[in-house]
């Protein structure tokens, strides 16, 4: 078979739709599952995080009943991660 002729094969081989195609779901199901299990890895590590944040708060505020600026900050990386981690949920209600 000649180049001339390998060309012309291939290029009727080559779709010509350019329209987005959804893929079957038993494509994407393994994808979709390794995506869930990220999601969940990250909310619970920004859940935990915000809880060590809160008891390093705790104790900070315990000893000497003043929040300092290192404190503070600390302070605003537990809000945001409870934020961050309910944001799932969050999402859910705006949508």
């Amino acid at each position: 078979m000649s180049a001339r002729n390998i060309a012309a094969v291939m290029r009727t081989e080559i779709p010509t739709d350019s329209s987005p195609k959804t893929p079957p779901a038993e494509v994407t199901a393994g994808l979709e599952q390794v995506g869930a299990w990220f999601y969940w890895g990250v909310v619970a590590t920004l859940a935990m995080l915000g809880v060590a944040a809160g008891i390093y708060l705790a104790t900070a505020y315990h000893r000497g009943g003043q929040l300092g600026e290192g404190e503070k900050r600390a302070g605003i990386v537990a809000v945001a991660a409870v934020l961050v981690a309910g944001s799932g949920g969050w999402a859910g209600i705006v949508l």
